[in-house]
């Protein structure tokens, strides 16, 4: 079998858990013996392939030309959508960013947060991006059509292409992102403070967090590329004390992961949170948001916030502090380790089967 992995074309520019996703899982299905090939492009080449396997639907219209790219050479598409509602993150996580911009003081927020809170999502959405919205979850339906099968990445996202976007037609394999254990070489046992590893952007949600412990005494250090100066410059008025690293270098990431006591990641969306996993790896304790896939993979081994309340995020938090001291083999070590690439790559190959076999069908 021959199979092209095919990701966006800025996936090594704007890195981010999609591509982790795709190089990772392209490694370990070589492993297991099948030829594969990887590009960034929104046109693949894909002839002479058995299949193509897609990943990501966020951008639409360049998820579109690489599967009409893959049709035209007669070449089945499998697809891991690394599907997210974004319904809540154009409304109310748009709407707090706005209210932190605009407001001066931290009593200016909190009375702009309590006034955001008594609105629904769908109040919140504009016009125009409400008629985004559903052209985009029509777009992403009709994506996920073409594909011969797919491949979410927790029960909740498969959830969500069969009763969210109405994919209920093709069939689909549940692959569970493996954590990775590299960061598990730099767990230390002296531990201090809290990180958080992520993009700076709206999505992640460092704004919420940050103003949410803007008076917690703990040390708070951030790691990721910012790509919005100004929102870099929101956070810092609410939190001075926060240290913004910028991208690091893998080695200095796993440092600061093995460092870090509690690794706290509310986004206002997510899969897994794969730097969620590399955290837990690394030993810290975990906080994330309440929104996506995260409780399927840590269960009750995380504290969980929602990241439109600071009260809750501040709470949860704390929480995490709270915890007993964690060790090497405690219960959100065995957790993390259930999983492993070549469990995942196993059913990924299942996937590519059973999409090929459906396609010898005629799609019925």
């Amino acid at each position: 079998m021959r199979v092209l992995f095919v990701t966006r074309p800025d996936a090594s520019t704007r890195f981010g858990g999609d591509t982790v996703l795709a190089r990772q899982t392209l490694d370990t299905v070589r492993e297991c013996g099948i030829e594969a090939d990887f590009v960034e492009t929104a046109d693949p080449q894909a002839r002479g392939y058995d299949i193509a396997h897609i990943f990501n639907v966020g951008q639409p219209e360049v998820c579109r030309r690489q599967i009409d790219a893959c049709a035209a050479a007669g070449v089945p598409v499998a697809l891991s959508p690394v599907w997210l509602d974004l319904t809540e993150y154009f409304g109310r996580a748009h709407a707090q960013e706005r209210a932190f911009f605009g407001s001066r003081t931290a009593p200016a927020a909190l009375a702009a947060l309590q006034r955001i809170s008594k609105s629904s999502d769908a109040a919140l959405l504009n016009p125009k991006d409400r008629k985004m919205l559903a052209e985009r979850h029509a777009q992403q339906s009709d994506l996920l059509r073409a594909a011969c099968v797919l491949l979410p990445n927790s029960a909740i996202e498969g959830r969500d292409c069969l009763v969210k976007l109405g994919v209920r037609e093709v069939p689909l394999v549940i692959v569970p992102i493996p954590a990775d254990l590299e960061p598990a070489t730099a767990w230390q046992e002296e531990r201090k403070g809290l990180l958080t590893v992520g993009r700076v952007e709206t999505r992640k949600n460092q704004a919420g967090l940050l103003f949410a412990l803007r008076d917690e005494p703990c040390s708070i250090d951030i790691v990721g590329a910012a790509y919005q100066a100004d929102l870099v410059g929101v956070c810092r008025r609410f939190c001075p004390r926060a240290v913004f690293h910028g991208r690091l270098p893998r080695q200095q990431v796993l440092e600061r992961l093995g460092r870090a006591e509690v690794h706290a990641l509310v986004s206002w969306c997510e899969t897994a949170g794969i730097a969620s996993l590399e955290a837990a790896a690394a030993g810290a304790k975990i906080v994330v948001g309440d929104r996506g896939a995260e409780v399927e993979y840590f269960g009750d081994d995380a504290e969980y916030a929602d990241p439109a309340d600071s009260e809750s995020i501040r709470a949860a938090v704390r929480r995490a502090f709270a915890r007993p001291a964690r060790f090497r083999g405690d219960s959100l070590d065995q957790r993390i380790r259930r999983i492993t690439w070549r469990q995942s790559a196993q059913e990924v190959l299942r996937a590519y089967q059973r999409g090929l076999g459906r396609q010898e069908r005629g799609m019925n």
